[in-house]
């Protein structure tokens, strides 16, 4: 049974002079032994999907000190890609990540701290945290910030017209859309906080921690905005706990991050990849993370896979009239990965933070699953409001898309 790390730093007189440091934080004498739990924030003004972070680092602190944990937060750098597109601020988004995997490597070591809980949401960011968490092989859990509301417009009657991003860059550019036109769409394109709503990068990568079973269901797919949200963070906060008392008490190896990503699933994120047409940049970032965890899965893989998986999920930029709102209402990335196994794509003995997949998917999957409350959960929807406030509304859609001719998700 290992001890826990941070024992050389509270327990014992040699560790005199550190806990007179740890007294000087905030730990109280009774919490002295408990494990240390570093939350590995990455809350910033310059960025939409991470600019209500430290809202959400308070609570998933809260849910780690009412498990029994000593939380402790610190915040790595966070780069806006599409703010530094287009000028030399693009030198520095994809270094960043080796930055972020540092920070996170130095502070959980620096301190001796049992797990980490890593709190990232766009393109750099989760690669960064993912890397780092391989790296470090301790009890672990992924959770990013969730999603941006699709852009709307009121104008007319009906239902409002969506889109996102992508669209003001075409709309910037098309000679024939007047510049009033173009700054009433740069004003809605991006109404809340969350990574951009497409399957851009950032989404993309959230996704694929939750296939990779370093995050728990919903982490991709639920909206920064609703309360749904919320109940996410707590339940990451307090997994966690279980994570560590699995490992440090139960001497249960198999809760690690390398030993939950492992080769299969690493073929199984990228399954899911192409079947959801993610971004490109996720080839680079699984790659990385699979040097990092030391598991041999390289470009071979890759083209051997991208030959056998169909796109069964389309989603803007791909198509126009889906965002990842609308992934959501179909059941979520585990809705795209059961689809993927009941077509044999998918290895579904793999393990996850919170079990192993084959149970993940006869709970979570909403073709399969009978429960109202995972039902209810993938029918958060946006709420169509200009905010930046996490978890703040609690809208639902009447009904869900279980429509796997001609819905968002297909067989």
């Amino acid at each position: 049974m290992p001890d826990l790390r941070s024992l050389r730093t509270t327990f014992g007189r040699r560790a005199t002079h550190a806990r007179a440091l740890w007294r000087a934080t905030g730990i109280q004498e009774k919490e002295f032994g408990r494990p240390i739990i570093a939350i590995a924030n990455s809350y910033t003004q310059f960025v939409p999907g991470h600019v209500h972070l430290k809202q959400v680092g308070e609570l998933v602190a809260d849910a780690v000190r009412a498990a029994g944990g000593i939380p402790r937060e610190f915040n790595t750098i966070a780069v806006d890609d599409g703010i530094a597109m287009g000028h030399e601020g693009m030198l520095y988004s994809l270094p960043s990540r080796e930055l972020i995997s540092d920070a996170c490597e130095y502070m959980v070591n620096a301190h001796t701290a049992d797990a980490m809980i890593c709190i990232s949401n766009c393109d750099k960011i989760t690669p960064g945290m993912l890397n780092a968490m391989l790296r470090l092989n301790v009890p672990a859990v992924m959770v990013s910030g969730g999603p941006m509301e699709a852009g709307f417009s009121t104008k007319g009657v009906g239902e409002p017209e969506v889109f996102d991003l992508a669209d003001t860059l075409v709309a910037s550019n098309d000679p024939n859309i007047s510049d009033e036109a173009a700054q009433a769409m740069e004003e809605t394109a991006c109404p809340t906080c969350g990574s951009c709503s497409g399957m851009f990068t950032a989404n993309s990568m959230n996704c694929l921690a939750e296939v990779l079973g370093l995050a728990l269901p919903g982490n991709g797919t639920v909206l920064a905005t609703h309360k749904e949200r919320a109940g996410l963070f707590t339940k990451a906060g307090a997994h966690i706990m279980e994570i560590v008392k699995a490992y440090y008490k139960d001497d249960d190896e198999s809760v690690l991050p390398r030993s939950i990503a492992t080769k299969a699933a690493f073929e199984n994120a990228m399954t899911m990849d192409i079947a959801m047409g993610g971004s490109t940049n996720t080839v680079l970032h699984l790659l990385a993370a699979a040097r990092e965890g030391e598991v041999d899965f390289n470009m071979d893989d890759i083209d051997r896979i991208s030959r056998k998986v169909p796109n069964i999920c389309k989603v803007s930029p791909n198509v126009p009239h889906y965002h990842i709102e609308d992934v959501h209402r179909a059941g979520g990335v585990i809705g795209i990965v059961g689809e993927l196994a009941r077509g044999g794509l998918i290895d579904t003995s793999v393990s996850r933070i919170d079990g192993d997949l084959k149970s993940t998917l006869s709970e979570w999957d909403v073709i399969e699953s009978q429960s109202n409350e995972v039902h209810h959960f993938y029918s958060a929807a946006p709420g169509r409001k200009v905010t930046i406030e996490p978890y703040s509304q609690d809208k639902r859609y009447e009904s869900l898309d279980l429509d796997r001719a001609d819905g968002c998700i297909r067989d």
